[in-house]
């Protein structure tokens, strides 16, 4: 019953933290960000862990976007007691969102916190809920500006203004998200999702519009043992924002580097596809505390009809900050 009610407040509070401000850049290994779309998932699975991530978008046409992120998350109340499990979780995350060689910046810090119900007496599941804060700052760098027209008098291009975007300089944002976990010595399974509310300053010339829209972010990750030392990992995520709606899905394979300190030391190889938009191959290395992530979008859109073929290159690095205890399926989605 006492679990039950648990449960009940869980879902409740996800529901309190719909009317909220977030917003969130393209990422093509979200697989391994998931406490960065999810707050329900930081200080679990490996709990105290690093994490940095390097997004160069669109290169080859300039340096239109440029999104660098640094995060680090802990577990809390850790004891003898409980048997070294915990029941929270606090993560703190930067990011900054450049556009055009940081002309135009979006800058956050994420402070996150989770807690979570164990579904069974061997607390191999559970269920989680997560409440994130975020601060975030706009700026824009009007003396790197071409003409001095493009900022003061109000026009870009057509009914465009850059004037917006100082309306709204510094705001403030929080998000929910729930999340179900599961974690055996076959295979690793994650499924949830976040809700919130973007806030974002308008591309028109009527001062002080914002546009509004709510964000929803759904994911599914499983890695599973297909023999004695070799894995396979699945993706599934859904994003419904402001700019558009898409689903992201693909695998890869996780082939064993055997070493006499880590039999789990594993290479992966797999391919992933955003809709309408790009082909993501995917390479990635997992090293006893450390595992590393490569992605290159090879895009679809109707960009690569014109002579000018864009480039996007992702690089994530993960560190644990102790050893693995847990005798379960040690998964790079973990």
């Amino acid at each position: 019953m006492v679990k039950l009610i648990k449960i009940q407040i869980l879902c409740l509070g996800l529901f309190i933290g719909v009317n909220v401000y977030a917003q969130t850049p393209y990422m093509s290994q979200s697989f391994l960000n998931t406490n960065y779309f999810n707050p329900a998932a930081v200080g679990f699975g490996s709990s105290n862990h690093f994490q940095t991530f390097f997004r160069n978008q669109f290169a080859g046409v300039g340096d239109p976007y440029r999104t660098i992120g640094v995060g680090a998350d802990f577990a809390l109340f850790s004891n003898i007691e409980n048997e070294g499990f915990h029941n929270f979780g606090l993560g703190i995350l930067g990011v900054s969102d450049q556009v055009l060689n940081g002309i135009l910046q979006t800058n956050e810090i994420t402070l996150s916190l989770a807690n979570r119900v164990f579904l069974n007496e061997n607390r191999s599941s559970f269920l989680s809920l997560g409440i994130s804060s975020t601060i975030i700052s706009r700026n824009i760098d009007r003396a790197a500006l071409t003409f001095s027209d493009q900022y003061n008098s109000g026009r870009l291009f057509y009914n465009t203004t850059m004037e917006a975007v100082g309306n709204f300089p510094t705001t403030f944002s929080t998000n929910g998200g729930l999340l179900f976990s599961n974690n055996n010595k076959e295979a690793f399974m994650q499924f949830g999702g976040s809700i919130f509310y973007i806030n974002r300053s308008s591309n028109t010339q009527i001062y002080g519009n914002a546009n509004q829209s709510f964000q929803f972010i759904a994911t599914l990750n499983v890695e599973h043992k297909l023999m004695e030392d070799y894995t396979y990992f699945m993706h599934a995520s859904y994003q419904n924002r402001l700019e558009s709606e898409y689903f992201y899905v693909g695998a890869a394979l996780g082939l064993p580097i055997y070493s006499y300190e880590d039999l789990q030391n594993r290479f992966y190889v797999g391919c992933f596809y955003r809709t309408n938009d790009a082909l993501v191959p995917y390479l990635g290395m997992m090293l006893s505390k450390y595992s590393v992530g490569v992605t290159y979008d090879v895009y679809q859109n109707k960009m690569t009809m014109s002579n000018v073929h864009p480039q996007t290159l992702e690089f994530t690095l993960t560190t644990n900050f102790r050893n693995r205890q847990s005798k379960n399926l040690r998964s790079v989605l973990n």
